[in-house]
């Protein structure tokens, strides 16, 4: 993120993406081989089973072990009518983690074409944004992920961030103290002293 105002202190980096870990039950109709190999003898494909109970599930375990496969499993996943706006928002983190943030905002908005309040996407999308200097649509995900779910934390902080940098200081300590709030009191120190020195600078 570029910045803006010289602080006395290095302007701290926003807080990281945030994938989707949901695990649903087994629905045997979702997947599996009849769904696999009901196709034509023109468009059949071999396809590894997943060791989990679910394509899904297959690539939140391959994704945790940073294996190149669960890119794979979650087009499996989207494919097989499984999970699609959450594998959609996995593989988002997963472009943006590999610097293509073209893709990843393709994912993340095919996110929300399902589900236009999925938090995570909202939340991935301002965080890829805040990385493009694109920060007025960086601020609008922000807000909708704080609206969407107000306990987490990072939402707040990282829009303070993006506020910082958009010169409106009094705004950016209101999330702050609001990240200050919310968040485990063994990560106040930075925060705290981003909120002296935007006291500092907003008088």
């Amino acid at each position: 993120m570029g910045k803006v105002v010289q602080f006395p202190m290095s302007p701290p980096a926003k807080l990281g993406h945030r994938k989707v870990r949901k695990r649903r039950k087994l629905n045997l109709e979702d997947f599996g081989q009849l769904n696999l190999f009901n196709q034509s003898d023109d468009n059949t494909r071999v396809v590894s089973l997943p060791m989990s109970d679910s394509f899904f599930e297959e690539a939140l375990r391959l994704d945790e072990k940073h294996s190149p496969d669960a890119e794979k499993y979650y087009l499996l996943a989207i494919e097989n009518d499984e999970s699609v706006e959450d594998a959609f928002c996995n593989l988002g983190i997963l472009k943006s983690s590999q610097g293509d943030l073209t893709k990843a905002i393709d994912y993340l908005t095919n996110c929300l074409k399902k589900n236009p309040r999925h938090f995570e996407a909202h939340y991935n999308l301002g965080n890829v944004y805040s990385d493009l200097g694109n920060l007025e649509l960086a601020k609008v995900h922000y807000e909708l992920s704080t609206e969407i779910e107000p306990e987490y934390p990072n939402s707040f902080y990282n829009l303070g961030l993006v506020l910082i940098s958009l010169k409106k200081y009094q705004q950016a300590i209101q999330q702050i103290n609001k990240f200050v709030e919310l968040a485990p009191s063994s990560e106040h120190q930075i925060a705290n002293e981003l909120i002296k020195t935007l006291n500092a600078i907003a008088r």
